[in-house]
């Protein structure tokens, strides 16, 4: 055998030390402060440049290693391939947070000078309220982050369809750099020979699954927004189906506070050692506990790996399986049996909550199916825009929304093909350790077995996947 042209284990050393500096990044720009976008700016993650180029990627995927090296090699080639993305994507992504942040060009002189004086008092105050609360009330945002930010956190629907309109108004320069990134990326994608920008993370066609849950989950999502259109107190906007996915309705038994030790607490039968993860969420209604308990999962899932285990196996681009893991999770907390038990609610008041957050968990299925159909393409059309937002949220978005909605992110289809995945992954658990399996200590042996493996899902997914997942949702729902 020829003698490999890459050192698999120097390049994944390399490999593992860009991904990190690059998560730091992120951080910092995602902060939303000037402050965080200037260190961003000021820091190069790729000190290691030969880890994020065309010759590294051609280079690996002309190696023959051996049969034991292969999925390393394939591995550093996802990584290669999204660290090159991201190398080349970076001043376009720095500017995006600079123009999601930035004040509303119209503002006049005097309204310029209250905002400063705002901004001196809060700071002066020390941490308190973020600015964006202030929306809530009624205060105009003039942001495009706080505006979008403001559609979650309004504490009624006519407040969340002001703020939709208001993110519509600020979005055309977000809208112009994230077309700009789009096209880069695709355009990236092409000059090292793949098909698109998606090619390494799935065999399968990923727009093709997403449109296909979104037909087959259409009648129960038409059932849902008539029944809601009945009860809503204002006309129906795409903020409406927002509000709705926020679980207000499912707010008995919850602990005042959420936080690693109620995770671990509940989920001590399967995970007696508990498991670490980042802050927990905000508090955006009951849907909170189903995002908090989907981190958990995804966490659960990423820490299993063993230090031993090159990163480019422990770790990768598109984790599908940690999103399954972590759409696992959710489902317990919103079963019925699990109201009962850890909430010590009535089965009656049980089975209401838990209709409720699996309306939540079927909006947001539907929304990543919507994010994916959007994202598949160089380009949106401005009818397949309205097309897809009008089903997914019962009313379109603003049509100046085209371009910046969805927003860029790495891994995209690793959501969606954990999503998909997760009924079969459900069915295995009920049938080896029955439907309470999140309380059976064997259960969490065999997950913790799962999650010392490979990141990466080479498993394919079921042909029925995306229709079997509406039934479910029929069935819990409907």
């Amino acid at each position: 055998m020829a003698d490999p042209l890459v050192d698999l284990l120097a390049l994944d050393r390399d490999v593992r030390r860009a991904a990190q500096r690059l998560e730091q990044l992120r951080h910092w720009h995602a902060l939303g402060t000037k402050e965080g976008r200037d260190k961003a700016r000021s820091f190069d993650p790729f000190d290691a440049r030969h880890v994020a180029v065309k010759a590294t990627y051609d280079a690996l995927g002309k190696d023959t290693p051996s049969l034991l090296d292969v999925p390393l090699r394939d591995g550093l080639l996802r990584w290669v391939h999204e660290l090159l993305q991201a190398r080349v994507g970076l001043d376009l992504a720095l500017t995006d947070a600079d123009e999601e942040s930035e004040l509303d060009p119209r503002l006049s002189a005097s309204q310029l000078a209250e905002l400063k004086a705002q901004d001196l008092a809060r700071i002066a105050v020390g941490p308190g309220e973020p600015p964006a609360a202030k929306d809530t009330r009624g205060h105009v945002a003039h942001t495009y982050r706080d505006a979008f930010r403001a559609i979650v956190t309004s504490p009624n629907e006519g407040l969340a369809s002001a703020a939709l309109t208001r993110a519509g108004e600020l979005s055309l320069r977000v809208a112009a750099v994230r077309k700009e990134r789009r096209e880069r990326r695709f355009e990236a994608a092409r000059r090292i020979g793949l098909a698109h920008p998606w090619a390494l993370a799935s065999t399968h066609d990923v727009r093709a699954l997403a449109l296909s849950f979104l037909d087959a989950s259409e009648p129960l999502a038409v059932a849902l927004f008539k029944r809601a259109r009945k009860d809503a107190a204002a006309p129906w906007r795409a903020s409406s189906a927002i509000q709705l996915a926020l679980g207000h309705g499912a707010q008995q038994g919850w602990p005042a506070y959420l936080g690693q030790r109620w995770l671990d607490e509940t989920f001590a039968a399967i995970a007696p050692r508990g498991v670490e993860i980042a802050p927990p969420p905000e508090p955006l209604g009951s849907a909170t506990f189903l995002r908090a308990a989907m981190a958990w999962g995804f966490a659960w899932r990423t820490s299993g790996a063993a230090r031993s285990l090159p990163f480019a196996l422990a770790r990768d681009p598109y984790p599908v399986p940690a999103h399954r893991f972590g759409f696992a999770m959710a489902s317990v907390v919103a079963e019925p049996a699990f109201q009962r038990g850890a909430l010590d609610l009535s089965s009656r008041s049980a089975s209401a909550q838990s209709r409720v957050l699996r309306t939540t968990m079927f909006l947001e299925a539907r929304t990543l199916a919507a994010r994916a159909a959007l994202s598949a393409d160089e380009a949106t059309s401005a009818s397949l825009f309205e097309e897809i937002t009008s089903r997914v949220f019962g009313a379109p978005l603003p049509a100046s929304l085209r371009d910046a909605w969805p927003d860029l992110r790495a891994g995209e289809p690793a959501q969606l093909l954990g999503l998909l995945g997760t009924q079969a992954f459900l069915r295995d658990l009920v049938h080896r350790y029955d439907d309470d399996w999140f309380r059976n200590p064997k259960a969490g042996k065999h997950l913790t077995s799962l999650a010392c493996g490979p990141a990466f899902d080479l498993e394919p997914l079921s042909a029925s996947a995306a229709p079997d997942l509406a039934r479910a949702f029929e069935e819990a729902i409907g």
